[in-house]
């Protein structure tokens, strides 16, 4: 995924349209706020992630590269293994935390790099699930991770597949859910603002837009550069549940090589 994004900055660089500003859908409204990311670049150690009112906790990662073993982040409060214990080739795991001003309370777990049947899988998102991605879930460079707002015992769960984002941009969904009821979909941004308009990227993604079930766009994160995340919702809740979100695909690094 990382070397998409680079070599889709190399050619918009090239053409000289830099910085790279992703088209959004009615990126014309003027409730749409921009806010610019904070800690996304350097070193790892003690990373924490910034933008707007929010901030992250220090960032815990792990990297597993092993046959067997557990997850390397602790289960979410749930109670319910994130992976079952089975072959993990590869994985990179991480977590961190996230408080608002209005009190509100969320610890994320993730992980990526791994194959779908690791997963297993909240059973209030089965028909969803298959609705989203067939019958079963494919593929083996899976971004998934648990959101666990104010203490509460149901996680939010994001189940995206890194390389069809890119690979089929124009036509892939990701799902981040809590039910068959509460959900939102992640497309990939495969427009930019040129001089003339949006214009259509030739290869791949630099982001995702977010829209809730009613196909509204709420949200949006660009991962190039140092990262931008974008919201069209005002809503204090949804604004902190997303902002989690964002910080989540913003702190994914890339360990295929």
């Amino acid at each position: 995924m990382r070397t998409i994004l680079l070599l889709v900055g190399l050619i918009v660089s090239v053409s000289g349209c830099t910085p790279m500003k992703p088209a959004l859908s009615n990126s014309g409204m003027a409730e749409v706020q921009s806010l610019d990311v904070k800690g996304r670049q350097g070193l790892l150690i003690n990373q924490k992630l910034s933008f707007g009112e929010f901030q992250t906790s220090k960032v815990k990662r792990s990297w597993t590269r092993g046959r067997e073993g557990g997850f390397g982040v602790p289960v979410g409060a749930g109670g319910r293994d994130i992976l079952s214990y089975t072959t993990i080739e590869k994985a990179q795991t991480f977590s961190f935390q996230m408080e608002d001003i209005h009190g509100n309370r969320a610890i994320v777990y993730a992980i990526s790099e791994f194959a779908a049947e690791e997963l297993q899988l909240n059973k209030n998102l089965g028909g969803l699930v298959e609705d989203f991605f067939g019958v079963t879930l494919s593929g083996n460079n899976i971004f998934y991770l648990q959101l666990f707002i104010n203490n509460e015992f149901q996680p939010w769960e994001l189940i995206l597949n890194n390389e069809a984002a890119q690979v089929f941009a124009k036509e892939y969904k990701g799902l981040f859910a809590a039910s068959e009821e509460q959900y939102y979909v992640l497309k990939p941004i495969t427009k930019i603002e040129g001089k003339k308009g949006p214009q259509n990227l030739i290869m791949g993604s630099i982001g995702y837009e977010i829209f809730n079930k009613n196909e509204e766009p709420v949200a949006a994160v660009s991962l190039v550069d140092a990262g931008r995340v974008f919201f069209h919702t005002t809503d204090p809740s949804e604004r902190f549940l997303l902002a989690n979100l964002c910080a989540a695909l913003l702190l994914q690094e890339d360990i295929a090589e």
